[in-house]
């Protein structure tokens, strides 16, 4: 088993000044994989027809083959190949046959494009919002509460009738960067009659997940967050029960009406279109990397680990605390910490103040830490990876001080 650390840096094609504590935003891929993509690149070049027609199809199952046995998905049929979570979503969003008077249950934290797809429908009338809103941090069980409360409280309000039709939450939510307590979640939702749509966005290659335990109705995930495929790869997961409510985004030839003998969503969603389809063929290259450094399980270990040691030495540098509850639920590999920004000289410009943020912590400390507001406080999300050590954490720790001297008004 490889050392993980910085011993690890050489792997990957980073700059060697440069401090990478954001891997959640766009990940990075390993060398070997670069190799990997260039290769099936330069192969559908070298005769377009016939790697379109023929070749790349086989290629295309071995992934989904590979992805189902991660995830513990029965067949591989039930799994689409997208090019990001984003399409993943909106896909079944847009798709789905909603009713007139059908609500989806949603929360506060979701990821921005998501809730705006969901406003979107609403303005179209597809659909009614029914929002939670979340204030980390919070304890899981209190979050099912308010759930449970919430979902009481729209019967109520329609004599009766349970009229959410679905619910929309993440595995681990973006900002803050949290576990959310999905699994239990979703046998809630089963439990009242309404539809799981989970966004795990950051999941595969974070944590664990089981498509056979979980029995989601609709599953994303990114690959190219944290399992070291190029960006542009993503899979939608929907069990057979739920397939014929589905059609991608860009109809395909595959295409049959969802009553018809013949329709097939493998037919529908088994290839992606004419596009670069390198970063769906590098499943197999990455996961290869990823056993010769010592597979999932030391990964997520070190990551986690990891986390939890560089986001206290960040708020002790910091002098502020970790974004955590009394369960120690919150941190997977992606830790929260509180920044000393008080009073941004940008006021409630909360745009301006973020802008300046990343632009000074990445041109003049060659580093990265998304911020946002959350809960009326500043905080930063940092990500640890194989190729991070603590090092990475304390010089990060340093470069986000002097930004935030520089940002806090006087």
């Amino acid at each position: 088993m490889t050392a993980f650390g910085k011993s690890l840096r050489s792997e990957f094609l980073l700059e060697p000044d440069y401090i990478p504590l954001n891997h959640g935003s766009y990940g990075t891929i390993p060398k070997s994989v670069t190799a990997a993509m260039r290769e099936f690149q330069d192969k559908s070049e070298r005769q377009p027809d016939r790697w379109h027609r023929i070749e790349v199809k086989p290629l295309l199952r071995r992934s989904r083959e590979l992805i189902a046995e991660l995830i513990h998905a029965e067949d591989p049929a039930d799994i689409a190949l997208t090019q990001n979570a984003t399409t993943g979503i909106c896909t079944v969003l847009r798709s789905f046959p909603f009713e007139q008077g059908d609500k989806v249950l949603c929360y506060s934290v979701a990821y921005g494009t998501v809730a705006l797809c969901l406003q979107y429908l609403q303005d179209i009338g597809r659909i009614e919002i029914v929002k939670i809103d979340l204030d980390y941090p919070q304890e899981d069980d209190e979050i099912l509460n308010l759930t449970r409360e919430a979902i009481a409280r729209e019967k109520a309000k329609d004599a009766g009738r349970n009229r959410i039709r679905m619910a929309v939450y993440d595995a681990l939510v973006a900002q803050p960067g949290v576990r959310f307590p999905f699994e239990k979640m979703t046998q809630l939702m089963r439990e009242q009659g309404i539809l799981s749509l989970v966004d795990g966005s950051h999941t595969a290659g974070q944590i664990p997940v089981n498509m056979t335990e979980l029995d989601p109705d609709f599953y994303i995930t990114n690959l190219h967050k944290w399992l070291y495929t190029p960006r542009g790869s993503s899979i939608l997961y929907v069990p057979k029960r739920n397939q014929r409510f589905l059609h991608p985004l860009s109809i395909s030839p595959g295409y049959r009406n969802s009553n018809d003998p013949d329709f097939s969503f493998e037919n529908e969603f088994g290839v992606p279109g004419t596009v670069d389809l390198s970063p769906l063929l590098c499943v197999e290259a990455a996961l290869q990397f990823r056993s010769k450094i010592g597979g999932e399980e030391a990964i997520m270990d070190y990551c986690h680990q990891l986390a939890r040691k560089g986001g206290a030495l960040v708020a002790e540098i910091l002098g502020t605390s970790v974004l955590e509850n009394a369960s120690k639920t919150l941190t997977a590999a992606m830790v929260n910490v509180e920044i000393p920004l008080v009073e941004s000289i940008y006021g409630d410009d909360n745009a301006k103040t973020v802008a300046e943020f990343h632009s000074k912590l990445m041109l003049e400390h060659n580093c990265m830490a998304p911020l946002y507001k959350h809960n009326g406080k500043w905080a930063v999300r940092l990500s640890a990876q194989v190729y991070n050590d603590l090092d990475d954490f304390s010089r990060g720790a340093l470069a986000i001080k002097k930004v935030c001297r520089q940002l806090q008004k006087q």
